[in-house]
């Protein structure tokens, strides 16, 4: 049986940031249990009618449906120059039509750049509060809530030089959490470290890998795709793509049938 949610008077309506992968249903997890947030959304943040080959829409929305939470989403038109307008836009729309007061996100720590978290920018922006319930937590120990908690996860992209298309659909489990920890202790070769890769990140918040979830303590039942048992393959390498920051040759996606 699904956990109730628990909420004192003053909760705050609340929005997860969502993309149906291992964090952020861990960020709904430790908001459903915390009773100053009354959790009713998921928000999806999407590029158009562009498709999320790591996360796609479909689902996302059986995700929706077992979890019984309304899923809301925000589409980018093509031609964004300002990003950080078009998130503070578009929090203040839903903001208006929902009453969302909350949006809770399952980032981890700063990436890249960043001197500031993205989301708790735009909420801010947006008149409303940020919740980051994994905020600079350990790896590892993310990782190991996760599977404590009972959530069954699979890899649904990956990126070379860390992983290949084996490891598409396969569940993350305690075998792949120490298998990753195998590659880190590795380390890079010269020729790596010489391109300017980085170190598998554990959690993959570098964007090495991403997963979605098929069950959890708060889904009624699990999530069923028809999943093609072979792999989404993009030869990357001799592409300018500036987001292939660890010079991957190869990314893997899962694929719907």
């Amino acid at each position: 049986m699904v956990e109730q949610q628990v909420i004192n008077s003053s909760a705050l309506i609340t929005a997860i940031s969502w993309t149906g992968g291992k964090d952020c249903n861990l960020a709904l997890l430790r908001s459903w249990r915390d009773g100053n947030f009354d959790v009713r959304y998921l928000l999806v943040f999407r590029l158009g009618t562009k498709s999320f080959k790591a996360h796609p829409l479909k689902f996302m929305e059986a995700q929706a449906r077992s979890l019984d939470l309304k899923l809301i989403i925000l589409d980018f038109p093509d031609g964004v120059v300002d990003w950080m307008d078009a998130y503070v836009e578009a929090i203040r729309k839903v903001r208006d039509e929902y009453g969302i007061q909350v949006i809770s996100t399952g980032d981890i720590n700063l990436v890249g750049m960043m001197q500031r978290n993205w989301m708790e920018r735009a909420c801010e922006g947006a008149g409303i509060k940020c919740y980051l319930p994994l905020w600079n937590i350990d790896k590892e120990e993310i990782l190991n809530m996760m599977l404590d908690e009972g959530f069954d996860i699979i890899f649904s992209c990956v990126k070379a030089p860390f992983f290949d298309e084996t490891w598409i659909n396969r569940k993350l489990d305690q075998t792949a959490l120490q298998e990753m920890k195998e590659i880190i202790r590795r380390g890079l070769t010269e020729d790596q470290v010489k391109s300017g890769t980085k170190l598998l990140d554990l959690c993959g918040e570098r964007g090495e890998y991403h997963t979605m979830c098929v069950f959890g303590p708060l889904y009624k039942h699990r999530v069923e795709m028809d999943l093609s048992a072979k792999a989404y393959e993009e030869k990357i390498s001799e592409t300018n793509w500036e987001g292939n920051i660890h010079n991957s040759n190869y990314i893997w996606t899962i694929s719907l049938n």
